[in-house]
This record gives C-alpha cells, structure tokens and sequence, in this order.
C-alpha cells in the first residue's frame, strides 16, 4: 500500500463523519430537514449556482427517499447561456419501449419509472440571480424507507479521499471488493459510505480504460509527463516523434535521480537487451551502485530501434538532463552503435564491455577451441587475470601462436577491443570491480516482473516509478541503520577497523573487514631502494604457496600508498596487502586520501539532498500532501470532540457550510477547477500518436549451451528458465545465472588463480619507480 495510505484512510474517515454532519440525520428529525430544504426550494427562492441547486435538491431527495436526476435546460437565444434547468425525480416519464427489435425490447431490466411529475426548475433574467421558478412536491409513488436511502443513485457519490484510498488499496494488490468491505467497516456500515461496491467497480474501470483509447496511450504519457512536472521542478523528460507524430524514442528523471547522480554517478550501466511492452520497445534502464551496494537508478528510456542516431539522441539527452557531468565508467553490452554514440557523447568515460555477453558469444566463434582447458585458462587469464597491458600482451601472443590463430576474425576483433573488456586496461578506473552489466540486468528482472507483453507505456512508468520508490524507501532504511548502528568489529579495540566501522557503510565495512582480516595472512620481504630513503618497496605474497606476489611502494612521509593489484583505484577500497604494510609500519588508521566518499555514510551532502526534496515539494512551501494531512488531522480531531454535544455539532456544521462557501467564492473569482491546478492543454493542442510496432530483430528463445561452464552439465534442467535474450550479443535464458556468474568473478580472489611468482615486478624499473616518486 502507498506511504500515504494511513493518512488517506484518516482522511476517509473525516469525510464519511463529516456526510454524516451535512446530513444533520442524528441532529433533526427527518420530517424538521425536509422541512427545512423544502423552506429553500420554494418559488422565488434565491440559489447561488446550477451546482447549488442540485446539490440542495439531491439532498432534499435523500431526506424524503426519492432518487433525482438531471432533466431540460433552456439557453439565451442566440447564445450559449444558460436561461432555464430542471431537476426531475428519477420515476419521471416512461420506459422507453420504442428502441426494439423484432418486439424484443432492448433492455430487459425492470423498470423504476411512472410518470412522477415532481420536478425543480431554476431561471434567472440575463445577467441576473438565479431563482427557483417552479417546484413540484407531489409524488405518485412510495419512498424508500430510512435505512435503504444511501442506496439511491443520486445520494451516492465517491469523494476525493475514499478515490484515493481506493487506487492506494487497489494498485497494493487488494482487490477491490476486500478494499470496499474494509471501507464499508470504517465508515461503521454501508449506511455511511456514500456508495456501493457497484460504484468502486465502475470508477477504477473507468481510470483504466482512460489510458487505453486508441492514440490515448502516448498522449497519456506525455500528460502524465506535464503533471509531474508542474508538482515537480526539477523533473526532466524529453520525447522524440517521427514525421507522423509518432512517439520514437523517450527519456525521463526525476529530481532524485539528479540527486543520485551527483554522488554516485561515477559509475553508468546502460542494458537494450529488454523489451517488454505491446509495442516492443527497447527499454534501457541507467542504472548506478549507491553507498550499500544497492541499485539505484538515474533514469528510464525507451527506444524504437538501436541506430547510432538514437543512441546519440539517447545519451546526449541524458548528458542534459545531468548537466553535463560525465560517468568516470559506463558498462553496456557490445554494440557497434553504442560504441559509437559513447565515443562521441562520453568522450571522457572509460566505456566496458559486459564479460558475461562476451564470455556467452564466444563459444559459438571458437568451435574446437571450447573444449579445451588450456585455452580457457590462457583466455580468462586475458579476461580479469592480467595485472598490466604487458602481462596481457604476452599471454594473448601464446594464445595466438600456439594455436596458430592470427587469422581468427572474432579474436582479431576482440582484440582491437580489447581495452573496453580486459582488466589489465581498465584497473587504473574506478568501476567498482563489476564485470558486467549485472546491474542492470537485475533491474530488468524486477521490471519484467511488474509488467508483461500487453501493458502499455503509461502503465509501465507508473510500475517503474513505484519500483524507484521502493528501492529508496530500501535505501532509506539502509541510512537509518547505518547512522543509528555502528559495525561490530571482528577485532575489538584494533583502531584500523574501529576507524573504518566509524565512516564506512555497514556493507561496504565488512568488505573492508574482510581485507583486513586476509591481511593477517599476508607474508612480506622489504626491498630496499637505492636512489630513495623515504619511499619503501615491499614483496608481498600469501602464505599460500600458489599465490601471486604484489608489489607495494609506501612513502613514510606522507603515508600514501600503491599497490600493483590496484584494487584501491577500481574498487574504492584498500586491499590486504596495503593493509599488512600499514600494520608493519604503525598505521592504525585510514589515511584521508583514500576514504572514498561514495563509500561512507556521509556520502551524500545532506543539505544538497534537503534542497532537493524542498524543491521538489513546492519551492519550500508545503508540499500539498503534507497540507491534506495536516488539516485532515485537525478536522478529524474537531469533529470527534464535537460528535457527543448537539450544540457543537450544529456549530460545527454551521462552520463548515461558511468556509466552502467562502472557498467556491474564492475559486469563481480564480476560475479554476476544485483541486486548484490550471490544465495543461500543450498535449491536446498536437495529436501524439502511439509508438509504431518494432519488429523484433535477433530475438530467440534457443538457450545458448554453456560450452565452458565446468558444471553446466550438472546444472542442466535444474534452473528456471527466463526470458530470451538478443543472440547478437550472446543472450541466453536466465538472468539471474548472469548474475550469479558476475558475482562468481567479482569474488574470485586473483592472488589464488594465476600461480606465477616469476613475474617481473611493475614496481622495480627505475622509470617507473621515479614516476611514482614524482606522485608523491
């Protein structure tokens, strides 16, 4: 159920107590109220307004147990003003058995009617006041009796709030008849609803068949969009239409994503592999990592097709939506005209390659070359193994000449690649240590889920929009533990962890920890440098013998640090090896320059987020929400106090009909509509059309064999199988085992893979060596 739900029941429950009041049942007998309207509705009597009168004669209506309805109206001559209305009871007139067929009547249900001649007629002179010209009293049939009253059509009307709460319930997954019937128990009984489940059924039919009228889909949207953006300033969206107004390509953020974007932006997983909508659109989620290790999203897309020109429409929109700020990696799947729109829109961000695409498309270029072992190990080694291009360079030689491969067109084109995909090229950048557009393929699973091949565009925003909501109200929660709950350190009282619980994020801490703890195991030899007494050199290695030595430079002056595994510059975190020499040289802290702010507590500037939600909520005015259920708990407070004491009743009620007539005075002279927001007509003004229907290309639902998953054959039927994916890029069913899998490599520790301790030391060249110095 929404947040506001509570407060919309509240709510409910001041309107239900508050018809009560307006209805002065339990106050005046029934005879004194009809007495009392039909003293208003006599012939001269002055009302303020069509609307008035109704209102005055539906409510005389209910207190006699009759039904009334709309009936002739009379204009000016030669205009369109109104001179003359009728209301009618509903027995008026007959059935109309005329409209038949073959003597079968049209409509077979009984008939309530029998030529009741009681009717109200209203006139006024031009420019006058209007007045009760003529009122009928006489009826020629029974009255409903006190307790069947509210089931007159006329006496039943669905206010604002029980809306409200109905859609809340509703879009929670309850069903509409379980919504009525708990309304029904707080109102205390049916009597006291102000409708009939009937009712319930036939507004939220009507709310779903608005936003599916042919052409009405992408004109929903785009009002939709234009609603968002009056409540919401900072709200960015941007559509893009063919020559025949036909929606392309659109984009959309709200104010949080910008917010989101400046502290955690530094990071940008872009997937097209999801299509899931009547049109067969390309979704393409932004998706980011936060503080926790969460998801977060920075925006939504959908595309028609995947030329260079869209991409470039695509992220150079997003760029503008971001003012300008370019993501340091952007992670997307192998396409030619991504690739090419990146180049040229994110000229400054290292742009990776998905592995698991990559890894999932090559068996199917490599044929005799999947089965063998030693090829697979030297293949993984260049994938994430590699801890310098030189490294690199010499394995993918051995794979090239021992298999005698350098006509091979795929792996000749993997290599011109080969910076966007292998580590060796990529850890200098920060990237969190992902290896795949895993991110995002998360996202689309939880995006499948809320939707299906039929839903239409607006509805699949308002699904995305309540899944957004969910995972802050998850990020939320994540903040509130980590500021009112400190880590338990493995260790007590070691400074290095109790720094780090201090700052970090309670996830991002036991990575930390985790380190620190491998750090124990560590071994290390200090090799000494001739041209410099202040920066120390160290070997350092794992007790286990198959590990990798690395390499350490630590200046004693300033305490700053490299290692060669260079975790600290892709992860954000220090690694063991940095840890075990902080230890041996009395560093019982984080040194400043390597507490990554993304990663802490305070990673976001608390005041920018404040400012933010201010905007969005109305410049620093109340939010209108926030003023619904402020004077909704007001009202509601009043009116219990008052619900004993006959006096306070009639006082309050007396109070009540003052202040909206004072509001309908207030609005005439505004002439604007109940809720007091001016329409937008921009939308009507131009006929947008729904999106044209994307033939699919490249989708299949063959499941591609995992040719070098070791155990894939014992895996085999025991998964679910999901969705099929684009064979272009390697798709396969079953987002999830991609994920798994990245996670898999993600927590592969390099130092135990690749057993090679003859390695050449990165550190060890005097060039290099002084560069470093030069750094520090």
């Amino acid at each position: 159920m929404d947040l506001n739900c509570d407060d919309n029941i509240e709510e409910v429950r001041v309107s239900n107590l508050e018809s009560v009041i307006h209805r002065d049942v339990e106050v005046l007998s029934t005879n004194s109220i009809v007495d009392q309207l039909e003293s208003r509705l006599f012939v001269g009597e002055v009302v303020k307004s069509v609307e008035d009168a109704y209102i005055l004669y539906c409510n005389y209506g209910h207190a006699k147990g009759l039904s009334v309805k709309k009936g002739d109206q009379r204009y000016f001559p030669g205009t369109n003003e109104l001179q003359a209305k009728e209301f009618e009871c509903s027995c008026e007139g007959s059935k109309d058995e005329k409209r038949s067929n073959a003597q079968i009547p049209v409509y077979l249900r009984p008939t309530s009617r029998s030529k009741c001649k009681a009717k109200l007629r209203i006139t006024r002179q031009r420019g006058g006041e209007w007045t009760v010209g003529r009122f009928v009293m006489e009826h020629n049939h029974e009255m409903l009796a006190a307790d069947q009253r509210h089931l007159l059509r006329s006496s039943r009307n669905i206010s604002y709030a029980q809306k409200s709460i109905l859609e809340s319930m509703v879009n929670s997954g309850i069903t509409v008849s379980n919504a009525v019937s708990y309304m029904i128990n707080e109102a205390q009984g049916p009597q006291n609803l102000s409708f009939i489940r009937k009712d319930a059924y036939d507004y939220l039919g009507r709310i779903k068949k608005q936003t599916k009228v042919e052409n009405g889909d992408a004109s929903a949207l785009l009002h939709h969009f234009i609603n968002k953006s009056n409540k919401e300033s900072n709200f960015y969206w941007n559509v893009q239409l063919d020559d025949d107004n036909r929606v392309m390509n659109f984009f959309l953020r709200d104010s949080r994503c910008e917010v989101d974007y400046e502290f955690f932006g530094d990071i940008l997983s872009v997937d097209t592999t999801y299509r899931t909508n009547r049109y067969n659109l390309i979704c393409a989620p932004f998706v980011g990592i936060n503080q926790h290790r969460q998801n977060v999203m920075f925006g939504l897309a959908f595309m028609s097709d995947e030329t260079e020109s869209s991409f470039e429409w695509l992220f150079k929109t997003f760029l503008d939506s971001m003012n300008g700020k370019q993501p340091e990696t952007i992670f997307t799947d192998q396409s030619q005209e991504m690739m090419n729109a990146i180049e040229t829109i994110f000229p400054h961000s290292h742009h990776r390659l998905c592995q698991w695409h990559i890894n999932q498309n090559a068996p199917s270029h490599l044929g005799s070359l999947n089965g063998d072992s030693s090829f697979k190990r030297l293949w993984n080694k260049c994938m994430t193994h590699c801890e310098s291009e030189e490294e690199f360079e010499s394995t993918w030689s051995i794979i090239i000449d021992e298999y005698t491969l350098s006509g091979h067109k795929w792996l000749n084109g993997m290599y011109t690649l080969r910076y966007k995909w292998a580590t060796a090229f990529s850890n200098h950048k920060f990237s969190a240590r992902l290896l795949a557009t895993s991110r995002s393929e998360v996202t689309n699973a939880v995006l499948k889920r809320s939707s299906n091949s039929a839903i239409s565009l607006y509805d699949f925003v308002v699904n995305y929009e309540k899944i957004q909501q969910s995972w802050r109200e998850k990020e939320k929660a994540e903040d509130t533990r980590c500021h009112h709950k400190k880590a338990s350190t493995m260790l007590k009282n070691n400074p290095m962890l109790n720094s780090a619980a201090d700052v970090y994020t309670l996830t991002v801490y036991k990575l930390f920890e985790l380190e620190f703890i491998n750090s124990l195991n560590m071994r290390f030899i200090e090799m000494p440098l001739d041209f410099s007494a202040v920066i120390l050199y160290f070997k350092v290695k794992s007790h286990d013998e198959n590990s990798r030595v690395r390499h350490v430079l630590f200046n004693k002056e300033t305490t700053e640090v490299k290692c060669s595994c260079q975790k600290f510059e892709s992860m954000g975190i220090l690694c063991k090896h940095i840890l075990m020499v902080f230890n041996f040289m009395n560093v019982n802290y984080i040194p400043k320059p390597y507490l990554k702010k993304r990663w802490m507590k305070i990673a976001k500037n608390r005041v920018l987020v404040d400012d933010f939600c201010q905007q969005e909520s109305g410049s620093g005015q109340e939010s209108e929400m926030v003023f619904v259920n402020q004077l909704m708990r007001s009202t509601y407070n009043l009116t219990m106090r008052c619900k004993s004491n006959g006096d306070a009743r009639n006082k309050l009620t007396e109070i009540v009909e003052g202040v909206r007539e004072q509001i309908d005075e207030l609005f005439e002279k505004l002439k604007l509509d109940d809720n007091g927001i001016q329409e937008e007509n921009m939308v009507d003004e131009m006929v947008v059309r729904n999106p044209p229907q994307v033939k699919s290309r490249g989708i299949t639902n063959k499941n591609i064999q995992r040719h070098w998953d070791d155990k894939s054959k014992k895996r085999k039927g025991k998964g679910k199988v999901h969705s099929s994916r684009d064979a272009r890029c390697g798709k396969r069913k079953g987002q999830s085992s991609q994920a798994s899998q990245c996670m898999n490599i993600q927590e592969v520790d390099h130092a135990q893979q690749l057993p090679n301790l003859n390695v050449p030391p990165s550190w060890t060249s005097q060039s290099e060596v002084n560069q470093f110095e030069g750094l520090l």
